[in-house]
């Protein structure tokens, strides 16, 4: 992550947010952001969450 930008998600939004991005009946790009959103909290950069969730920079960005 670049500097001075950090996600701080509480235990039950992080629940949240692995529920939907689990949800198969969920719309895609709900789990997509989801799942961005865990792994940018939990310290990842742009091109590892671009290739964990095989999504472009522009979504990841997003």
């Amino acid at each position: 992550m670049r500097n001075g930008i950090s996600i701080t998600v509480s235990g039950a939004d992080r629940k949240r947010l692995q529920a939907v991005a689990r949800d198969r009946n969920a719309a895609q790009k709900h789990a997509w952001r989801a799942e961005i959103v865990l792994l940018s909290a939990e310290g990842f950069g742009t091109n590892e969450i671009m290739r964990r969730t095989g999504t472009s920079k522009t979504c990841v960005w997003r």
